[in-house]
């Protein structure tokens, strides 16, 4: 998980990658990208190709923490209370078999491959798979906007961090 401060947090959130910074963190549960200030509470949550907000009220810090970490996606954000964002998060728990087969695909994959197979045969392998099941579960699913431009390794980082969630 890579460090930030909240300030330069908003790049991170938008591309749902997962950081820690000041009482403010990113990562994936259950299918949604959840931004969490202090650990607990919900803020922003990112699910089925959208963004929603949390529209409770909340401290001052919290305050600060959001507006720093949404200025490209704030403006889309439908909002939602505590409960509502706690409930979306909680059903990515319900047991997808799509899932499931890609788990297991990519297992199959790491099992049966050669040796000498290239970063980048393992990579074309991985988001093949994933791809294909993001798509097939999300309708509105993109590739991550950076994705044509990290490395091999990094891309192989994401990928394999997905399978730990799953």
């Amino acid at each position: 998980m890579r460090k930030t401060s909240n300030r330069d947090s908003a790049t991170f959130v938008e591309s749902q990658t997962p950081f820690k910074a000041n009482n403010l963190s990113g990562d994936f549960e259950n299918g949604c990208f959840v931004v969490r200030s202090y650990k607990h509470y919900p803020i922003f949550i990112y699910k089925g190709g959208q963004w929603y907000e949390n529209n409770n009220s909340y401290s001052v810090s919290t305050a600060k923490q959001m507006t720093q970490c949404s200025y490209y996606i704030r403006a889309n954000a439908i909002k939602k209370n505590t409960e509502e964002l706690r409930a979306m998060i909680n059903e990515g728990k319900k047991d997808d078999s799509s899932l499931k087969f890609m788990k297991a695909f990519l297992k199959l994959g790491e099992i049966t491959s050669d040796k000498n197979e290239t970063l980048a045969d393992k990579v074309r392998y991985k988001e093949k798979i994933v791809f294909a099941t993001m798509r097939a579960n999300i309708p509105q699913w993109e590739t991550p906007r950076d994705w044509n431009t990290i490395s091999n390794e990094d891309k192989l980082k994401r990928l394999t961090k997905l399978e730990k969630v799953i």
